[in-house]
């Protein structure tokens, strides 16, 4: 039989105590742990998921480029024989700025800066004897900007973002575009749409198609629109 002494045992509930105590802490400090070791890999999850989303005040400085190899008298504006030959080449300076976002869109503020507009196959000259009417035509070239755009993306946080866009703004030329008495200065009407894809988290290239017309907005001489379908290509960096 062990007899135990008040110190003695007083020694033992005391040891006791402390390794509980020690026990419940290092409870506490694995449970911890393991809840940071989760808060991340859920944040880790969540970016992994989403690293391409658009959100409220970022900005897109890009650039895009493209041509129309015909002009289309489906919308009316230019006769068949004034249409014909006609193609046209743009670059572009982007700049865009996220308005508003959510998991599902993007709705984005554009603004084009058009350094280069290119109009070949353009009428400077008609000439009519009885019934026949010939043409003479020139590359005319042109610069210009479009302030009034609106970009939405859908899918926003996707790899893939399709779109659609409006814009608005106008072109200066050398010469009167697209017939000869319809002035240098052209309106410009834009509607489109197409697919955004990131090559990384903060830059993507685009691919798409916009409906592109000018006209003089009835100012001076005719005002028969040309309308032609672009396709163009682009880049941009998002910051």
């Amino acid at each position: 039989m062990l007899i135990y002494s008040r110190p003695m045992f007083a020694g033992i509930m005391l040891l006791t105590c402390a390794l509980s105590l020690c026990a419940q802490i290092g409870d506490a400090q694995t449970t911890h742990a393991s809840s940071l070791r989760a808060a991340n890999s859920t944040a880790a999850d969540t970016n992994g998921d989403a690293p391409y989303t658009l959100t409220e005040g970022d900005n897109e400085f890009g650039f895009w480029s493209g041509g129309a190899f015909k002009a289309t008298t489906v919308f009316g504006g230019l006769t068949d024989a004034e249409a014909r030959d006609r193609k046209l080449f743009l670059a572009a300076f982007r700049y865009g700025r996220t308005l508003v976002a959510n998991d599902s869109v993007a709705l984005q503020y554009t603004l084009d800066v058009i350094p280069v507009a290119l109009a070949t196959g353009n009428i400077i000259s008609a000439t009519t004897v009885g019934p026949v009417t010939t043409f003479q035509r020139e590359t005319t070239y042109g610069a210009g900007l479009t302030p009034l755009g609106l970009q939405l993306d859908f899918a926003n946080g996707s790899r893939v973002h399709p779109f659609g866009h409006v814009n608005g703004g106008g072109l200066i030329f050398s010469k009167s575009v697209p017939l000869p008495d319809a002035g240098r200065f052209a309106f410009v009407g834009e509607a489109g749409a197409g697919v955004r894809v990131f090559t990384s988290e903060r830059r993507a290239v685009s691919l798409g198609v916009r409906f592109h017309h000018i006209s003089n907005g009835d100012r001076v001489g005719s005002n028969r629109g040309l309308n032609q379908f672009v396709l163009y290509a682009g880049f941009s960096v998002f910051k």
